[in-house]
């Protein structure tokens, strides 16, 4: 027979319980939950941080590459940690200066100085490879031979028979000959082998059954020039294909002068767009190297300016963004570029993702002519005091006076990345 509870023991565990819930929906809890596993600083700048309850933080490094400085006010501790040079350390908090509650990671990075864009570009952009954006069947009673076979929406097919392929026009000639083909698709990152046989249609033609395309163009924001590698980082997020949301390859393309023509507003449950135009005879202002999930990077042909910014502007790391009122630069006509009010309202937490914090447009002139962020602002820089924080990358469909940004930190980090790729294939 089974024993019986204990009333206490089961009250006891209720109330530990629902202790705990408060505890973890506390405040305090929720801001050191939202700190990031590093910190970046860039020298000879100051992060801030502030918690509801009394902290103090202990620095363990090997050089003196950090300082740190802690205050309390009423029942705020405010925290400050300044980058004396580059390096790493490790940062512990700990509550009422004794229990250790969170152990951070430090990186002070080298003070860096950017020209900031918010220029209208046009992106020409061919794939490398040919991307599936549907099946279809061959009508009557033919299913598709590339279905059957195993292909699908958003897969990228990077070879046929062993040769790269580069345009749907290739692919429709090796599709004529009726002959089985080897293909190499790439899906989600990997590649992977296929075989599939073209199958004749009522009208006597070999067809594969699947819609392919190599090429696409659009616009978008010039975000930042690094005057000491000529390269540049543009709209923040990847171009994807409309139909699959599959990153688009890039085997190459043309960053293009654009021009804004037109604006259709923002509005709720309705994103709004810039509308641009550019032409096969635009002046071509520099190569697109790499499409990724941060954006377009590449090399400018010439230097870019600011009139806003002619010297340029000191770059901000991650930690020392900080909720606030902010600078957005972007193009509405051709008047050129114009800043405008916005406002940092909380970082996310996620400080690699193009989602690193969210801001709202507070400008009056800008939300009266766009409504708030729209379609083709991807890629606005933010400035907040004078520095590059980051960049505009998404809007809030339900609020279009809201939206998503990037740290500039992990543009600047990327396009590095892409310059040092694009030196190691020329070599």
């Amino acid at each position: 027979m089974e024993k019986p509870r204990d009333p206490q023991k089961i009250a006891l565990g209720w109330l530990l319980a629902a202790f705990a819930a408060l505890l973890l929906s506390s405040e305090p809890v929720r801001q050191l939950s939202a700190l990031p596993e590093t910190i970046r600083i860039s020298e000879g700048s100051t992060a801030l941080m502030s918690f509801s309850w009394p902290m103090t933080a202990a620095v363990i490094q090997d050089e003196p590459v950090l300082s740190s400085l802690s205050e309390t006010l009423s029942d705020v501790t405010r925290l400050s940690l300044t980058g004396e040079s580059e390096g790493r350390a490790s940062l512990t908090l700990r509550l009422l200066g004794f229990l250790p509650v969170r152990t951070l990671s430090v990186s002070v990075d080298e003070a860096r100085t950017v020209v900031p864009g918010g220029q209208s570009v046009g992106i020409a952009l061919e794939t490398d490879g040919v991307v599936v954006v549907g099946l279809s069947d061959l009508g009557g009673t033919i299913p598709s031979p590339a279905r059957l076979a195993g292909l699908k929406a958003g897969d990228v097919i990077a070879a046929v028979d062993g040769v790269p392929l580069k345009t749907t026009a290739q692919l429709t000639e090796r599709v004529s000959s009726g002959e089985p083909m080897h293909l190499t698709v790439n899906r989600d990152g990997a590649d992977r082998p296929l075989e599939v046989t073209p199958v004749r249609d009522a009208n006597g033609s070999f067809r594969l059954g699947a819609w392919v395309r190599d090429s696409t163009a659009g616009i978008g924001t010039m975000t930042f020039y690094n005057p000491q590698n000529g390269g540049y980082g543009a709209l923040g997020h990847a171009i994807t294909d409309a139909d699959t949301g599959t990153i688009l390859p890039v085997r190459q393309g043309d960053l293009m002068e654009s021009a804004v023509t037109a604006i259709q507003p923002g509005k709720k449950g309705e994103p709004g767009e810039l509308i641009g135009r550019f032409t096969p005879e635009s002046r071509v202002l520099g190569s697109i190297l790499s499409n990724n999930a941060r954006g377009v990077y590449g090399r400018l042909d010439q230097p870019l300016r600011s009139e806003l910014y002619p010297d340029g502007v000191p770059v901000m790391s991650s930690g020392e963004v900080r909720p606030g009122p902010a600078k957005l630069l972007t193009t509405l006509d051709d008047t050129g570029v114009h800043a405008y009010d916005c406002e940092i309202v909380r970082l996310t937490g996620s400080p690699t993702s193009e989602r690193g914090f969210v801001l709202r447009v507070t400008d009056p002139t800008l939300l009266g002519r766009t409504g708030g962020i729209v379609q083709g602002m991807s890629g606005s820089p933010i400035l907040q005091g004078g520095r590059l924080a980051g960049a505009v990358t998404h809007v809030f469909v339900s609020d279009p006076t809201r939206g998503y940004g990037i740290f500039i930190e992990n543009m600047l980090e990327t396009l590095d990345d892409t310059l040092s790729g694009a030196s190691e294939q020329a070599a």
